[in-house]
């Protein structure tokens, strides 16, 4: 009897890990569509009269863009590496969304200060982890 559920297990495990890649590879399909529809966005704002208002316009296209594109590449790696995604890369894609915050955001000292902390912090995290908890990964698939 043990065997049996034992079998139910494997296949309903197989199963789920079947469903969710192929509603990872749906999701990395609408990233694809979003990241086109970017840029389209972003080509029709080339073009309009210049302005302060276009500038930031312009500015938000971008950084939009970069962020479809940093998740995008999310979903390759974990589709390349069967759902494991490298906790250093998931550090450095926290790293370069709170630079392109960092960016845009010049309302308060506070806030400006919060965010640089952070992004301090993330780079000790991932100073930490390559030194003393992987190292002798030599693979570059993080960045």
């Amino acid at each position: 009897m043990k065997n049996f559920f034992n079998h139910i297990e494997l296949k309903f495990a197989n199963l789920l890990s079947k469903i969710s890649f192929m509603l990872l590879m749906v999701v990395g399909l609408l990233m694809v569509y979003f990241l086109f529809k970017e840029v389209y966005n972003l080509v029709l704002l080339a073009f309009l009269s210049e302005s302060e208002v276009h500038y930031y316009d312009i500015l938000e296209s971008i950084l939009s863009f970069f962020i479809f594109f940093e998740f995008l590449t999310l979903i390759i790696t974990s589709l390349r590496n069967k759902g494991h995604v490298s906790l250093i890369f998931l550090l450095s894609l926290g790293i370069t969304s709170l630079i392109r915050l960092l960016l845009t955001y010049h309302e308060r000292l506070v806030g400006v200060l919060l965010i640089a902390s952070a992004i301090l912090i993330l780079i000790i995290g991932v100073f930490v982890l390559k030194k003393f908890v992987f190292p002798n990964d030599d693979t570059a698939d993080y960045f």
